[in-house]
């Protein structure tokens, strides 16, 4: 294993240290610094930025030929960091304690260290690695949010304001899905800087507020949960193809609920993301669409198209046929014939 430290705390800094013990220079781009992976060590880069809120943002999207062990241990308090590995999987451990929490795909963690106690994230070898690290400067952060962390209940503001280190802090779960694509625009508007600068500010607050949020979220039972995870699309995936499976069924949200085992919110948010459509707007365009190649089949008429489809009333079968295709069920079969 190969261990690196970084005896430095700002984003600037940071990646400056690095370059130092990889051996290798930094670039930098009006504020944002950058550092390429050497390839006797991997492939790669590192990437970090500062704002002026307190906020920053690390970047970390490469693989190693060895197990690397990047050791965070300036004698200072800490930023809390909201840590998301995207691809491939991390392991954090505070530098006072030897627990190893793993990170794996698509988990989001928020970690604050105790009083100086610096950061040790650890990445395994010959594996692709996306990791994305929201930095919080909590003193700094603290006084540019001071009027919006005054009304903030969340347990979470303990952290966030916590700027002595005082408490150790850990906390990990299942991505939303609003984490899944975070880094495909990530690069935007590299040849306007200005625009660039303010894309990244962007993400970085974006990242925050859905961690805020998630944080919450997390809190709930499983019942009451809200937040789609990213592991969940696929059960999201699965309650389409039910439908299409089963077009004549009860395809109600409360049974393709239980069926699936994602509560209703989850579901209508799953169909959102995935389908850009609410989950009763996927049902009636999947039974019309079944009722349209049905029509042009001259074993059925319409009243037996209305019951292969899982409906009960002819008119209103006519109403949403004709809404959507400008044309009655009857004429659609005239037409076909």
């Amino acid at each position: 294993m190969l261990v690196f430290q970084v005896n430095s705390i700002p984003l600037k800094d940071v990646i400056i240290s690095l370059a130092e013990s990889f051996e290798v220079k930094y670039q930098h781009r009006c504020g944002e610094y950058f550092v390429s992976i050497p390839k006797h060590i991997g492939e790669g880069e590192i990437r970090g930025i500062n704002f002026e809120n307190g906020l920053g943002l690390i970047i970390y999207k490469a693989k190693f030929k060895e197990d690397i062990r990047l050791e965070f241990t300036l004698d200072e308090v800490h930023p809390a960091k909201f840590l998301y590995s995207l691809q491939g999987s991390v392991s954090h451990e505070f530098a006072n304690n030897p627990k190893k929490n793993s990170i794996e795909e698509f988990r989001c963690a928020i970690v604050a260290s105790e009083r100086n106690n610096g950061h040790i994230i650890q990445f395994e070898k010959n594996i692709l690695h996306e990791v994305v690290s929201v930095e919080i400067d909590r003193s700094v952060f603290s006084v540019k949010e001071n009027c919006e962390l005054a009304a903030w209940t969340s347990e979470l503001k303990n952290v966030i304001t916590d700027v002595k280190g005082i408490n150790q802090f850990y906390h990990v779960d299942n991505c939303g899905i609003f984490y899944k694509n975070i880094l495909q625009n990530i690069d935007d508007y590299k040849d306007l800087l200005i625009a660039h600068k303010v894309n990244l500010q962007a993400i970085t607050l974006e990242m925050f507020v859905q961690q805020v949020v998630q944080f919450d979220d997390d809190s709930l039972t499983t019942e009451d949960r809200s937040i789609l995870r990213i592991q969940e699309l696929k059960r999201v995936e699965e309650a389409g193809n039910y439908i299409r499976e089963n077009i004549n069924g009860d395809l109600s949200v409360k049974n393709i609920s239980r069926t699936t085992g994602l509560n209703p919110n989850k579901l209508q948010n799953g169909f959102r993301y995935l389908f850009s459509t609410t989950l009763n707007e996927y049902v009636t365009d999947t039974r019309l669409e079944q009722a349209r190649i049905l029509l042009q089949n001259d074993e059925y008429n319409v009243n037996a198209v209305v019951a292969a489809i899982g409906l009960e009333s002819s008119s209103y079968f006519s109403k949403i046929f004709k809404k959507k295709y400008g044309i009655t069920p009857k004429q659609y079969k005239k037409v076909n014939f």
